[in-house]
């Protein structure tokens, strides 16, 4: 299933990078501060995964992130001590 799961949000990101934000014209190029570690289109295929998986929890999905896609994404939060307020990651806040 790793593999599958792989496959998926490779080619999720190639999309949403390549055809689907530019054509929305969606940028974040002259957004003051500084450049989040986790960009939008990785943000957003991090929450397809989660909503994929069913996991419903952000505390079990960013420990099961950092398990088994931490080579996808290798700047997850570590801990909680990386989640904002609201549950959420805290570059979840910037979308």
């Amino acid at each position: 299933m790793k593999t599958d799961l792989n496959t998926l949000l490779t080619t999720l990101y190639v999309h949403l990078d390549d055809r689907i934000l530019p054509a929305l014209g969606f940028t974040r190029a002259n957004h003051p501060g500084r450049t989040p570690v986790l960009n939008d289109v990785k943000l957003l295929c991090l929450v397809v995964a989660q909503q994929m998986l069913g996991i419903a929890s952000d505390r079990k999905w960013i420990r099961y992130a950092r398990t088994h896609l931490s080579e996808m994404f290798p700047n997850l939060p570590h801990s909680q001590a990386g989640v904002n307020a609201s549950g959420k990651p805290a570059a979840y806040s910037q979308l």
